[in-house]
């Protein structure tokens, strides 16, 4: 039978089908297993699949994608399954009073083209499902396969035609050719929630590594202009899989792959990661991206997040991987990090935040800033609260007790609190169902006995550490605070002193709102700014208003204007002219910036500048005039990735240099 096909909202729908069914079960009394023999036919785009699964009072219940072709249904009790349907799915329900029965369904699925709208991959780095003559790909997101709103284990089957090779999650037993075609068999054994199903042409290389309790199977599935990388992503791999299972506990699967994807994708899923083929070259993956998606395999695969109290993995994947690799390079990475995540919550609006307890994925700019900054940093909190080696063997015990399970922030609190007198309750509680952050001030009082004493203030009841540094003419003193009050008493060191110099948090440790002359002017300002105004100067450049619109900001610009618009309204400005109009502009804005560095960037082919001009947030881009709208439009959405800088400028040889204006430390003077 023929059915209408209607296109599921890519990731939102996966999640609101589990979030609507009640929580995510992990690991239940019974895990369902799914076996699928799949047949891919890469120039019809179809997808035919056979999948066995059996249905039982424990697990009553499976999904399957509307846009599925549904050939045949067959049971080993006839008249025990009932197929209704929702508006994106199929529902397989066993009867009620019935036993366990075997399922065996049959069913097709057309791909959409590679290179059609909506395929590329969303602010998630997620991909949609979509095939082409040199491969395929099919997230678990799209419910291809029967999805039980609990984990499985799979056994898959996989036939292509000769020279395309299939990969997925799990530990590949056995690849053959019979005929003009490859057959790719993988075994998952671990429950795991959403099958991906990767087709396509690639260079494969393979190690061996000894695990902590087995051998581990180390794999790059790279395309042919990036295989002369494989041997060093090896080599990291093996690194960063020995680091992990010593500071966490086990790799929990038997093989981790990198594929190389043709979108420009960057996710992981349980065993391994597929990353876009154009941006594998760069330090920036092998150091922080790589670490994040081989630490995901504990942290959201190996134990799923409870999404009802908040996704936590993404926090303690970013915490674990990107700081943690910064923080053993040196300490100034490391606090460089700490201070782009409080630079980027200054950036979000307040009806953009949520708390962490509603975060469950990234789907913008300011949920990214919470569900991955916010957290990584309520991590590093707990962590100088706590103490390093407590906090190291409170992650071991975690996942000990938890893996291949569902937990929250909860069973984090717990697991924790059996390393600690410290009340955790209270800090979670402060920290987790809360918006905003931190306004921390100094006073400078007399105690009882007219001494001389200083109290912190903040603006609300979180619990966190506080590093103040004192300094007089003669002498300079740290001290460190616990804080668990609006008003904390701090003890004042005996310190010669005709005046007082105090930094409050000089090393930002704590999730607070940074203090002006802390807050630098970043391209991110504007990638989230409410609805900007845009002035194009030169009416011979090209207008660049549609396209700054469609690739860099998240809300559209609201009014244009020509030339010499003054802006009355000082509403956020975006400015666009010639490279050497800008540079003057600059020169004449009287702007707070190191302008001698951007002087020199006159020849540039195109030039961006975060600042401010009469108070008013302004974006200024310089273009040639000799810049094509295809050209514009690449260097926009490149522009994004360098959203903490504050100016960006490509040389006419392509050349890319990027750079932030200077933070200005905040006293408190007494």
């Amino acid at each position: 039978m023929k059915l209408s096909r209607i296109r599921l909202d890519l990731g939102v729908w996966f999640f609101s089908l589990i979030l609507g069914c009640g929580s995510l079960q992990v690991l239940a009394t019974e895990v369902p297993h799914v076996v699928l023999d799949i047949t891919y036919e890469e120039h019809t785009r179809q997808v035919h699949i056979q999948a066995k699964t059996n249905l039982s009072p424990q697990s009553p219940k499976f999904f399957l994608s509307k846009d599925a072709t549904l050939y045949s249904v067959d049971t080993t009790r006839p008249l025990a399954v009932a197929v209704s349907q929702s508006i994106d799915t199929h529902i397989f329900s066993l009867i009620n009073g019935q036993r366990e029965t075997s399922v065996t369904i049959k069913y097709s699925l057309m791909l959409p083209e590679s290179n059609k709208p909506g395929v590329m991959a969303d602010m998630s780095g997620r991909a949609d499902w979509s095939g082409s003559s040199s491969g395929a790909f099919l997230p678990g997101s799209r419910i291809w396969y029967p999805f039980f709103n609990k984990a499985s284990t799979t056994h898959l089957t996989v036939k292509t035609t000769r020279g395309l090779l299939a990969i997925a999650p799990g530990l590949q037993t056995e690849q053959r050719e019979q005929d003009s075609y490859q057959f790719s068999v993988f075994d998952m054994p671990q429950p795991i929630v959403g099958i991906d199903l990767m087709i396509g042409t690639w260079v494969v290389n393979k190690k061996m590594m000894s695990g902590l309790n087995k051998e581990i199977t180390i794999q790059t599935y790279f395309n042919e202009g990036n295989s002369d990388l494989s041997e060093e992503y090896l080599t990291l791999c093996e690194r960063y899989i020995h680091f992990y299972e010593k500071l966490i506990g086990p790799y929990p699967y038997s093989s981790f792959t990198v594929v190389s994807s043709p979108f420009p994708t960057g996710l992981g899923m349980p065993s391994l990661t597929y990353l876009s083929e154009k941006i594998l070259k760069y330090p920036f993956i092998k150091n922080r991206s790589l670490p994040h998606e081989i630490v995901h395999n504990w942290w959201g695969n190996g134990i799923q997040p409870t999404h009802t109290s908040g996704n936590w993995s993404e926090g303690l994947t970013t915490y674990l991987a990107d700081y943690w690799q910064a923080e053993l390079t040196n300490e100034e990475l490391a606090k460089e990090m700490r201070y782009g995540w409080l630079r980027d919550y200054a950036s979000i609006s307040n009806e953009d935040e949520r708390s962490l307890h509603n975060f469950t994925s990234r789907y913008h700019t300011a949920s990214s800033t919470i569900g991955y900054g916010k957290s990584a940093m309520v991590f590093h909190m707990l962590r100088n609260l706590i103490g390093d080696s407590q906090f190291i063997n409170c992650l071991q015990e975690f996942w000990l007790q938890h893996q291949f399970d569902s937990a929250g922030f909860h069973d984090i609190r717990d697991t924790c609190q059996k390393h600690t007198s410290i009340d955790l309750t209270k800090f979670f509680d402060s920290w987790i169902p809360s918006v905003g952050a931190p306004r921390i001030s100094i006073e400078l009082g007399n105690d009882v006995s007219s001494k001389p004493q200083l109290s912190a203030s903040q603006n609300g009841g979180w619990i966190f550490v506080l590093d103040v540094e004192i300094s007089s003419q003669e002498e300079t003193h740290s001290l460190t605070s616990l804080i668990t009050d609006r008003s904390t008493k701090l003890n004042l060191p005996d310190i010669k002193r005709n005046s007082l110099l105090v930094k409050v948090d000089p090393d930002f440790n704590v999730w607070r709102e940074l203090y002006p002359h802390e807050r630098v002017s970043t391209l991110r300002d504007f990638v989230v700014a409410k609805h900007p105004i845009y002035i194009q100067l030169n009416p011979n450049i090209i207008d660049g208003s549609e396209l700054i619109s469609s690739h860099f900001l998240e809300h559209r610009i609201k009014e244009k204007y020509r030339y010499e618009f003054n802006n009355p309204e000082n509403d956020i400005t975006i400015v666009l002219g010639g490279v050497h109009e800008i540079i003057e502009r600059l020169n004449k804005s009287g702007a707070s910036i190191d302008f001698d560095e951007l002087a020199s960037k006159v020849d540039s082919e195109f030039l961006m500048v975060s600042t401010h001009i009469s108070n008013t947030p302004t974006l200024l881009i310089g273009v040639s005039a000799s810049m094509t709208e295809e050209k514009l439009a690449m260097l926009i959405r490149r522009s994004r990735h360098y959203g903490k800088h504050s100016w960006l400028s490509v040389s006419k040889t392509g050349k890319t240099h990027k750079g932030q204006w200077s933070i200005k430390e905040q006293y408190f003077e007494f």
